[in-house]
């Protein structure tokens, strides 16, 4: 079915945001050495590999919380430094773009399938996440931007969806929803019967499927791939 607007999540599908995770990560090995809690660069990339196994929603947070043992107030101090620290330093464009390079061909795919659908964003982020799209200069593809922290609800929640849904005067079924997790975009997508499309970026290409509502209906390598993909193309 071709559907009638197409929703997009950000990092890992829009733009590559793994060199920032690896920034996150190095920074939060540092402050655990500060607290005299042992972790290195790659010890926590080898956890990520197993929080990203488990489907848990919030990748970086569940790195924390397996390091500082469950120490809740722990687990928030540094959660909080964390935040200060990269919502800082992405208050540079520059430095955001260093860190979040746009995948090639983004602007040419969105400026095409914008004279056909209406876009929106689906994210799990900071409400930072809409100055950000203006770093890459993609604001005006978008007719609509749904962010996580700015509607108290947090993927895999299907309202967010839901909300884009409405927001564009779209049914979930007329919809197609663009992704790089399985657990996150998929399988919430899934639920809603909308046509599903997981992109292979790292860190989540290695996430497998837990039973069929996990698979996507399509995958692509790449983001430029989109649009030649079935529901796209001329009929």
């Amino acid at each position: 079915m071709t559907p009638r607007a197409i929703l997009f999540d950000l990092g890992s599908t829009l733009w590559d945001d793994y060199p920032a995770e690896l920034f996150y990560w190095q920074l939060l090995a540092s402050m655990l050495a500060d607290r005299g809690i042992e972790a290195t660069l790659d010890g926590i990339i080898e956890q990520s590999r197993r929080v990203i196994a488990s489907y848990s929603p919030s990748l970086t947070r569940a790195i924390v919380w397996h390091y500082v043992g469950g120490d809740r107030a722990l687990y928030d101090e540094i959660m909080d430094e964390l935040v200060r620290e990269i919502l800082g330093r992405f208050q540079d464009p520059a430095e955001f773009r260093r860190l979040n390079p746009l995948f090639r061909g983004v602007h040419e795919l969105l400026e095409e399938l914008a004279r056909s659908y209406p876009l929106a964003v689906v994210s799990q982020n900071f409400t930072d996440a809409e100055r950000w799209l203006g770093y890459h200069g993609l604001t005006g593809y978008f007719q609509h931007v749904t962010l996580s922290h700015r509607e108290r609800l947090f993927k895999p929640d299907p309202r967010l969806f839901l909300t884009t849904c409405d927001a564009l005067g779209v049914k979930p079924a007329e919809a197609m929803m663009v992704g790089d997790r399985l657990d996150n975009d998929i399988w919430a997508a899934n639920r809603l019967r909308m046509t599903t499309v997981r992109v292979l970026s790292d860190p989540y290409r290695i996430q497998q499927p837990r039973y069929h509502t996990d698979v996507p209906a399509f995958t692509i390598k790449r983001i430029a791939e989109l649009s030649g993909i079935p529901p796209l193309q001329p009929g």
